[in-house]
Parts: C-alpha cells; structure tokens; sequence
C-alpha cells in the first residue's frame, strides 16, 4: 500500500480526500462541545490544500507535515469521546499504512495510544494501530519504541481474555520485528566505525544501548536486557512504566527470541556476552526448585522449606536448554556442561515422572543430532578433568529404564510408602506371549520380573514434535501415561547408535551398504585412512557409551515382547559389534557377540563361554530383586515364554566341560530365540571380517541352536532336518519353525560361503575356532555320548569354498582331520574323503599327511594319486 501510493497518484489522491472526509467529520462531531478540535480539524484542511498545490509527490509532501496533520484526531482522543476516539484512530491508521508519518507524528501518536490506555479505551484499536505503527517502516525507535512496547504489555495484563490473548500475539510479533530490523540493519555494508566493547559497560546494564552497536541493534539489545531483568523479577532499564509481568510469558518470549534469531547472538558479541552473562545464570537460577525437590523423600533440614518445581517453568526452561544447546553450542560450551548435567539429574528416581519425561523430550532431541553427540564427547569426554557427559547420558538414560522395571517389592519404588510408582502398568492376559480374549490384538511391550511396560510412543523422527514440552497452555502437571517414559527412553538409545554409526561409518556408508552381502575387504575404491585425531574420537565414542548401551539394550531386549522392538534392539547390538570390531575394540565387541548369543539360546542355558564377563563389562541382567539363582531361573524361565511364543523343544547338547546332569530335560526355544539367531547370523555373515577370536562365542552358541533345533549336517556339510525327529525323540518343532529349518540352514550355508570374501587373517580365526569347537565335541565322543557334527561339517563347507587359497587353510585343516579320523562315524569318514578328494594337489604334495590320511581311510596312496 505504502510503495503504491508514492508511485500510484491514484492511490495517494485517495489517501487525500479520506483525510479531507476524516477532517470534516471530525469537525461536524466536535463543534458543539470541543471547539478546540474544530478549529484544528479546520486549519488541517486548509494545509492540506496548500501541500496538494506545492507538491507533485503529495505522500513526500504529507510527511514533513504530518505532526500538525494528526494534531486534530490526537485532540479528539483526549475528549475520550467514543465516536471522535473512534474517529481519530481510524485517520491515523490510514496515515500509518501510507507510510506518510514522520518521526515526530510517530512521537505524539504514541502519546495518544498511552493516553487511550490509561483511560482504559478502544484496547484491541490500541493494539491494532501500535503494531501497524512499528511494522509499516522504522520510524518507531530507541524510547518511542520501548514506550509503544510498554503500552502493549500493560494490556495483556488487562482483565478482557480477548485484549489479554490479542495482547499477547502482538507483543510477540512487536518483539519478532524488533530483532528483524537488526537482521535487515546486518545486511547494509557501511564504512561508519563503531566503538569497542566495554565489557565492564555490558555488565552493570544500562537504559541506553551500548555504543559499539548500530541503532536497530542497540534497541533489540535493550529489549532483551530488559526481558532477562523482568524474568528475573528485576526492574526494567528501557522498558519504563512496566506495572507487571509473569515469568511464564517471558520465558516465552526469550526463547522466541533464541529461536529465530541466532545469527544475531553469533555476529554481536554484545548479544553473546548477554547470553553467557544473563540468560545461563537466570536459566540455572530458575532451575533451583527442581534440583532441590525428591518426591516421595523427606525433605532435608533446612531453614526455608523447598519449593516445588511448577510445571509451566520447568517445561519451558527445558525449551530454552534444548535451544541454547542445539543452535548456541559453540558460544556456551562451559554452559552447554552445566545443562547437560541438570538434564541427567532431573533422570533420577526421585524426581516427579513428568520432570523426567520432559528430561528424555529433550535429550532425544539431542541424540538425533550426530554433530552435537561429537561435540560433547570432544569437548567433555575426551578431556581429561571434564564431566563424561556423553557417558552420563547413556549411563542416565539406560539407569531410567532399569528404574522403570524396580517398582516391585525390594525395588526403590518399594522404599517408600509415599513414593506413587512411576510404571503401574498391568499384562494383559497372556498364552505364550499373545494376548487371549475376543477381539485382543498383541499390544507392544516390555515385561520383566513380573512389570509389564507398553510401548506407548511410535519411533519418532528428527522432525517430530515433543509432546509435553509442547504443553504451554498447561498449569497442573500432565498425568503421563504408563510406559511413555520407557519408550522415549528406548528411542534415545536407537538415536545414539544411529549418530555414533553416523559418525564412525561416515554418511556417504548408509546409502551405497547392503547390509545383505558380506563384508568385502577388497572393495573397488578403498576408503580413506581415518586421522589420528579421527581415530581417538571414535574410540572415544565407544569407550564413553558401549557399557552404558549393553546393559540397556540387553535388558530392553529380554524385555521385549514385541518383533518390532526386538529387531530394533537387535540391530543396535549389531552395529555396535560391526563398529567395536572394525576399530579394533576387542572387548567391547565380545561383550555385544555375547549378549546376541545369550539371547538366542534358551533362558538360562547353561553355557560356559557365555558367562565368563568380559573386562569391563557390567551385567545387563542385574535386577534380582533379591531372588536366589533358582528364583531367578524359575521366573526368567517363565516369563521368557510369556513374553514370546514357544516355537521348539529340544535336548540340550552335552558339553564335556559342564558336569553331568548340568542340563536335565528338554529345553525350550521361542520365537524371539530364533529372531536372535538370525540377527547373529547377519552379524557373522556381513561383519565375519571383523569378528577375530569372536568367531569361537557365535560358532559355540550355532552349534548348540542347531543341535536343539535338531539339524543335521549331511556329508557335503550342509544341514538337513528330520532325521532325529522321530516318535521316541524329545524334540517337538512347531509348523511354523519346520517351515523356517531350511531356511535358517540355507543361512548357515551362506555364512560360511561368504568366508571366500574373508581376508587370510580372518579366515584363520574363522578356521581356527571351527577346529577348536569340533575338537570339544569329539571330546564327548570320546566319552561315549554322542557328539555335534557341525563344526567338522562347517569346516568341509569353508575349505571346499576357499580351494582357490588352499595353501592357506591346508595346514590347520588337515591336523585337525587327523585328529577326527580316529572318530569311527560314517558321516566323519565322508568329510574327510570329500576334502581329500577336491585338494588333490596339497594332498600329494604333503607325504607325510597323505600316508596317515590313507592309512586312516584305508585306501592305497598309490592309487590317489594316480
């Protein structure tokens, strides 16, 4: 409207004969009881005719006059007459969205609208012409622009709700073109010099800007001081005659500010030190109550009593930190320390459950940011006398879930009578894991000694809204609903997997990997050589989280009574076992390979290479809840079927490191048993590379699986089933999982195919743990029980795939065949001849093991070798 009536005659001629309009009105209304105003009106008129002459452009020649021309509508307002208040509003919005005021028009406009609003009248007009004043041009500055700004705030504090809430979006979007003035100002190149920072100035505050800024950004410097000083319940420098304010609607308004004008705070130092020296103290002030508070707890002897934290601050606070943290990082690392800190506390159990969740909104938002995760493990953990915040935070995050599951007798929640549990979640009726009733579809959860948890919260995205640090309309604290705390609890740990993967593998990985095809260490084009500095940060990654990570996702999948949720839990395991293993990180990776293969056996199986902890590693399974061992077998035992179907039942294979009668009846696996078995397969198949001395732990736990599923090996080392299942066998195979067996052989097959794409080194340790499993299980034959076949098997599949490199695994191979002739069993003497028969040249070239091999088979060596 403004540019068309200075370029548009039309429009400003328009503009002219509504004033006129205006003007005569004015006058007719007034001229009985406000002569004055008449008059005015009247002398208006003529200088308007008198501008029209002497001016082509009549919008440049309104300006110079507008202070006179207003003079007659701001002596109608101070009648308080209704029609001429009225009257003189509607004018001076006209002149206002023509763009023909000046500065000193400005000035006694303002004037007027105090006047108006002091006698309490035309609120919402007030309002409407106040923000049309400031955002229709700059003319509005420095004292005028904080009076405009009192005016608004002094009717949001009005009794009327609609002049409250009209109040409210105004001042918002007053504050909003503010700091818009200050962007647009940044772009103008100009050669003026501006004084250095007083620093000194900065700090004992001022009604004046500072004078190293430019004037726009000297009054969004004053206004944000003055926020910070009415939050804090202090007197305001700038914004003179404020009556009231609540911290609630100032906390809005700063982070308003932090939100959307970060390249403010960046550019301005000034705007910098305000955030270090202000809004940090004033956040970690207000956060006082919270720190201080422990529900269900006695509150400690002190002279004043502790104040509750009230949810409409702590929520918005919470708001401020994710923001100060995600966009403001790099200026306020010291400060970012304290928060992050303070976000773990507020995990504790002794908190209110909707301070916690609130907690867990923001840390997610946190954890889906990989750059932030590198920051704070650079900054914090890799210092040597800092906080291990990105350790804490996982520590924290897997310490809430483990709390989550202790609200039974003996637990914490069980302490203290006063305490309201914060999970009170009840199981649906369940037959081996599945909900029973009409109507009943399977709701996702997790249950674990006797606490039933559901999954409440589908996955999020980065994208995706908090839902109660979006509370803002809300007084009373929410009730939050059984099990939300948990899953967002669960969702951070999937982030912080998916940023650490982000980080080590790089970006460009997740888009060209297909996690189907084993791990090629001959790829086309070689990945570049990771840094020193690279280096160390990644090993620090892992060393900060993984123990935190196991024992968490450990317990989230014995928990697990959901596919989804399993396969997610599953899949975190498994990157971290890739990334421990290609840096080279031995014990972190065993400790993962061993909680995938605890998870694929039976519960409690009794398997002693998976009990020995590794170094450093914490028990994922460490709520007793003050049960004896065969307590806990018992229940582990049971719940394990409730939280999954029961899909085999099979006789445990014999170990001859375990006494007799280690392992008394049948054993029981479940569909979840089987999910893990593929997720180990997957781990063996695409990462086999990386696995080392691991190869032992997951051979071990396939072996025992295959034996319980009842496969197997033929005399090409593939696996079959069948054979064993008979009327006199214990094993019973559901439909479902009888359907799957060739499947899951098929797998094994492929796994160990796959070894041709292994490097020499892995193949080693591959072939070397193949011959140490099948060596324990000819110890049994030897005592007289019958012994697994499957390592032998596997190890006629991997050499008969690596014939091209034979020279490689001759060696071992062969000194373990010898060792196995002596074993008198059909299926053994087919092995050893198919081998034999496909490495002839090896075989001829090696005398020696050629006589022994032919005396063993009884076979003439003259004869082979012709």
């Amino acid at each position: 409207m403004a540019s068309r009536a200075k370029s548009d005659p039309a429009v400003a001629k328009k503009l002219l004969e509504n004033l006129q309009n205006d003007l005569r009105t004015l006058s007719s209304e007034s001229k009985r009881r406000h002569p004055e105003v008449k008059e005015a009106a009247e002398t208006i008129q003529l200088k308007l005719r008198t501008i029209v002459s002497k001016n082509e452009n009549l919008i440049t020649g309104l300006i110079p006059a507008s202070s006179d021309i207003v003079h007659p509508f701001v002596l109608g307002c101070e009648t308080k007459s209704p029609k001429l208040v009225h009257q003189g509003l509607v004018a001076v919005q006209r002149l206002i969205s023509h763009e023909a005021i000046s500065t000193a028009a400005a000035d006694r406009i303002i004037t007027m609208l105090w006047m108006l609003m002091e006698g309490g009248l035309e609120e919402l007009k007030l309002l409407q012409t106040a923000i049309l004043l400031i955002t229709t041009n700059s003319v509005v500055q420095h004292d005028a622009l904080a009076k405009a700004l009192v005016l608004c705030f002094r009717l949001h504090f009005t009794k009327d709700s609609t002049t409250i809430n009209t109040a409210a979006a105004t001042i918002k979007q007053l504050v909003s073109i503010v700091f818009d003035r200050v962007v647009a100002e940044d772009r103008i190149q100009t050669n003026e010099p501006l004084e250095p920072i007083n620093t000194d100035e900065l700090k004992a505050g001022s009604r004046t800007p500072p004078r190293s800024l430019k004037p726009c950004a000297g009054d969004a410097y004053l206004l944000f001081q003055d926020l910070c000083q009415l939050v804090n319940a202090d007197q305001p420098y700038w914004l003179m005659g404020m009556t009231e304010m609540t911290r609630t609607f100032g906390l809005e308004l700063l982070e308003s500010v932090l939100t959307s004008y970060t390249s403010v705070f960046s550019k301005h130092p000034e705007f910098s030190f305000m955030l270090k020296e202000k809004v940090c103290p004033l956040v970690i002030k207000l956060f006082s109550p919270s720190l201080k508070y422990r529900q269900g707890l006695p509150p400690a002897p002190s002279p004043a009593p502790v104040e509750k934290p009230f949810f409409p601050i702590v929520m918005r606070l919470l708001r401020i930190v994710s923001i100060l943290i995600r966009g403001y990082y790099q200026l306020l690392v010291t400060e970012c320390e304290i928060f992050l800190s303070l976000l773990v506390k507020f995990l504790e159990p002794e908190k209110p459950i909707w301070q916690r969740s609130l907690a867990l909104e923001v840390l997610h938002k946190l954890c889906t940011q990989h750059v932030l995760i590198k920051c704070f493990c650079e900054s914090y953990d890799m210092k040597p006398h800092s906080t291990k915040i990105f350790r804490d935070i996982v520590n924290a995050v897997g310490a809430f879930i483990q709390s989550q599951f202790m609200s039974s007798p003996g637990g914490p929640a069980g302490q203290s009578s006063n305490k309201v549990p914060d999970t009170q979640g009840t199981p649906p009726a369940l037959v081996a894991g599945l909900p029973v009733g009409g109507g009943v579809s399977p709701q996702p959860a997790f249950m674990y000694r006797g606490v039933w948890i559901p999954l409440v919260v589908s996955i999020p995205s980065v994208q995706s809204k908090p839902v109660y640090l979006e509370m803002l309309d809300k007084i009373d604290p929410p009730v939050i609903p059984d099990g939300y705390g948990v899953s967002l609890a669960f969702y951070c740990l999937l982030s912080v997997v998916k940023s650490v993967k982000l980080l080590i593998e790089g970006e460009g990985d997740e888009s060209t990997k297909d996690v189907d095809k084993p791990h090629n260490p001959k790829p086309a084009v070689k990945a570049p050589e990771k840094t020193e500095t690279e280096r160390v940060l990644h090993e620090e990654l892992i060393n900060s989280s993984w123990c935190g990570m196991l024992a968490a996702l450990s317990l989230l999948l014995d928990a697990s009574t959901d596919e989804s949720a399993t396969e997610a839990v599953l899949n975190s395991q498994q990157a971290y076992a890739s990334l421990c293993g290609h840096l080279g990180m031995n014990t972190p990776r065993d400790a993962f390979i061993t909680a995938l293969c605890k998870a694929s056996l039976p519960p409690h199986y009794t398997l002693t290479i998976l009990h020995s902890q590794a170094p450093g590693a914490s028990s994922p399974k460490a709520l007793t809840f003050g049960r004896t061992p065969s307590q806990e077998a018992q229940v582990g035992g049971m719940e394990a079927i409730e939280r999954s179907q029961v899909v085999a039942v099979g006789s445990p294979l014999p170990t001859a490191s375990l006494p007799v009668g280690a392992h008394q009846g049948p054993v029981m696996l479940t569909a979840k048993n089987i999910q893990c078995m593929r997720a180990l397969l997957s781990v063996a198949h695409c990462h086999g590379g990386i696995l080392g001395t691991a190869w032992h732990l997951v051979l071990t736990t396939l072996q025992h699986l295959v034996w319980i599923l009842g496969l197997k090996p033929s005399s090409n080392g593939s696996l079959k089933a069948g054979q064993q299942i008979s009327e006199s066998s214990t094993s019973v195979i559901t439909t479902a999982v009888m359907a799957d067996l060739p499947v899951l052989s098929a797998m094994l097959s492929r796994l160990f195919e796959s070894s041709q794409y292994l490097d020499d080194v892995a193949l080693h340790h591959l072939i070397d743990a193949l011959c140490k499993l099948s060596t324990e299980s000819m110890d049994l034959a030897y005592s007289n029980k019958e012994p697994s076949l499957f390592a032998v098997a596997k190890l006629l599949e991997t050499g008969l795939v690596n014939l091209s490199r034979v020279e490689v695994l001759w060696r071992p191979v062969t000194a373990h065949l010898l060792e196995v002739c002596g074993i008198k069993l059909n299926i053994i003497q087919q092995i050893i001849s198919i081998f034999l028969s496909r490495c002839l040249l090896p075989w001829r070239d090696d005398g020696f093991n050629c006589f022994r091999f032919c005396q063993f088979l009884g076979i003439d060596k003259d004869v082979v070798i012709e």
